[in-house]
Parts: C-alpha cells; structure tokens; sequence
C-alpha cells in the first residue's frame, strides 16, 4: 500500500514541533509495512530560520518530498498554495509513484491538499487535529470555517483525534469522522519505576507559553500550595516575558521555572525527576503532552477542556474544570499528598496499550483498508 501524507513541514531541532504529528504516524506507518512519503509544505514566514526550496530525502524508512518558501499566507491565497503543492506532489510520482489515499492533517493544509483528490482522483483522508474547529461555531472565524468546508467536502473520510472535536465537528459542519487518537514516540517516553524523594515535589509540565494553555493560572494556583514543592514549565512562546514577571512578582523564582523547548529525549528525563504532570489548558483537542507524561509513568492534573476526559481518571489523575483555580489549589495538594497510592509503572503500561505507535498505526491502516474496499 502507497499512502502520501500531506503536512504543514517537518521537524527540526530548531523547531522540534513543526510538523511533529504527521511525521510520527509517517514513520509508525512505514514501521507497519505501509510504503509511505510525506509531502512537506513549509509556508512559514522568513522569520522561521531554514533552507528554502525543494528537497529530496529519506528519514527513518519515509520518502521526504519538502518544499519550503517564505510565504507566510497559509490560508488566504489558496490557489497558489494549490498550484505550489504541485511541484512537491510531482516530484513524488516521479521517484514514488501514485500513491493510493492522500491523507491530509489539519483542515488548513487539507484546504490545499483537496486540489490532489481533484485532479488525481485519489481518495482523500484527513485527520483533524485544530483547537481552532474545537468550539462553537459562532467561535470559529469565518475564515477558519470556509477552509474546513472545503477540506472537507472533498474528504472522503475524517478522522478526528478525540471525541469532543468529533462531537464539535458535526454539529458546525455535518462532517462524520472516525476517532483515532493521536500517538506516543515510545522510542523516547518510557517509565523508570523507581522511587525517588518527594522532598521537594515536583511537578512538571508542558506547552507553548501561550494564553489557551493558562500557564499564569497554574502559577497563581501554585503560589498558594503550603509546604515545599517546584514547577518546572517546557515550552516557549509568546507569553515567556509575562510568565517570568508574574514568577518574579511573586517570589517564586526559587521554585518555578521555564525550561524553554527542549528536544523530546531531554523532557523524558525531566520527567523521570519529576513526581506529577499538570497542565490547565483552557480547551485541548486531545493533549499528547499529558499522555507522553503517563508514557513516563507520571499521574496527571488536567482540566476538562476537550481532550483529556477521554483518558484520564481515577487511575491516572485528577480531572479538574477550566479556569476553576480553587479546584486546581486542591487538585495540586491532593495529588502531592497522595502521589504514592497511584502505580506509575501501570499508568505506563496503560498508556502503552492505547497510545503506542503499533497501535494507532493498525487503526489508521484499517480505516485506509476501509476505503480502498480491502
């Protein structure tokens, strides 16, 4: 089986996220047996630091098509983006040949990708992933809502990553989809069962420094645990200068800190030192973050917030609401309180059986086999 995964770029060490998703499931696939390439199409602005053209590689048993230009107008010109998704989509059937699906992530880059199910008549998979689609209709812009119409006109089957956006979806568009959840890099994550000290405890968490994942609540919150414990936060983004200030402000620069972006291997072994995970986003479409953590063997603080009610429970973690920050104080007391009562090397295990590549890889190929009448 031939399949070409469409993309918003690849993952560098520069920008480790760019890309991140597809690329996993494009190598859980080859893994599988599943002859795949990626078609890479880098539109980011100038400010994104990389080399620009068309490029042809193989990493890790995936055909790498990229084709990377300084654009910056994702969505708003997308005839041209069409027209440019060509030279990269052609390249491909010289030395790959046609693929059997085309398989999109993002509604955005579907939008593009819908011109290849048109002209080429293959089937066409997408698998959405978008915080932005995870609400309301009256919340999503206009914009926003022509691109997934047109993604999903053309889609043959949508795939969503959880059931709130599953839910979400149909009720703004009418668009059914099929759950797969997304999946852990279990060749980083993994669980070291020992026991280490709970004088300090520590809790670690994950994401970009941004306002939807309420990193300046989880510090208040913080600031008002008795008894010591740290924080570490891994990500970067907009919010950095406020989050310092705010931890400055309150004193707390002995026992907060922003780690800034580090490569996947590094926030395993912060997690290894680490006693609990918790993240306070206001609204998730399914969370990775909290699950490479239980990869780890961490038990988890989340919120209710769209992606994490589908994983976390009594088991696990503690499931809290959004923007409630007297049930967060108590969730964050609770959890260093009784952090010994759950079993980390089962949260593990757990973890593994539903989220490991292996996993989600055989869900995807039988919803490919689905549609290629398999």
């Amino acid at each position: 089986m031939k399949i070409a995964i469409v993309s918003q770029g690849i993952p560098t060490s520069r920008y480790p996220l760019n890309g991140v998703f597809e690329f996993d499931q494009a190598k859980a696939l080859a893994k599988a047996g599943i002859e795949v390439a990626l078609i890479a199409i880098d539109f980011r602005s100038g400010k994104f630091k990389r080399k620009y053209g068309l490029m042809e590689y193989e990493s890790e048993g995936v055909s790498i098509f990229e084709l990377s230009l300084p654009i910056g107008v994702y969505r708003r010109a997308l005839p041209i983006l069409q027209m440019l998704l060509l030279i990269p989509f052609k390249a491909m059937l010289k030395t790959f040949g046609k693929p059997q699906i085309v398989h999109a992530h993002f509604y955005s880059i579907a939008a593009i990708a819908c011109k290849l199910k048109k002209k080429y008549d293959i089937p066409f998979i997408v698998t959405e992933h978008s915080s932005k689609l995870n609400k309301p209709i009256q919340g999503i812009s206009k914009l926003d809502q022509r691109l997934a119409k047109k993604a999903y006109r053309y889609c043959d089957q949508l795939i969503c990553v959880s059931k709130a956006l599953s839910d979400n979806i149909f009720n703004n568009f009418g668009k059914n989809s099929v759950i797969i959840p997304n999946m852990v890099d279990d060749s980083v994550f993994e669980c070291h069962d020992a026991t280490i000290s709970t004088e300090p405890f520590v809790f670690v968490s994950v994401g970009s420094l941004k306002p939807i994942k309420s990193f300046d609540k989880l510090i208040d919150a913080f600031a008002k645990l008795k008894g010591e414990a740290k924080l570490f936060i891994i990500g970067d983004g907009t919010e950095r200068r406020k989050l310092t200030n705010q931890i400055i402000q309150l004193g707390l620069k002995d026992h907060v800190h922003l780690l800034g972006q580090l490569e996947r291997c590094v926030i395993n072994q912060v997690f290894q030192k680490s006693h609990a995970f918790v993240l306070a986003s206001k609204s998730e479409t399914f969370g990775v973050s909290y699950i490479e953590a239980m990869y780890a063997g961490l038990p988890v603080i989340a919120t209710r917030c769209g992606g994490p009610e589908s994983f976390v429970d009594k088991s696990n973690g503690l499931l809290v609401p959004v923007d409630d920050e007297q049930a967060l104080i108590q969730a964050l007391e609770d959890m260093r309180r009784h952090y010994t009562a759950f079993d980390r090397l089962g949260i593990s295990q757990t973890c593994h059986k539903r989220f490991s590549p292996t996993t989600v890889a055989n869900e995807i190929i039988k919803t490919y086999q689905s549609k290629l009448g398999f």
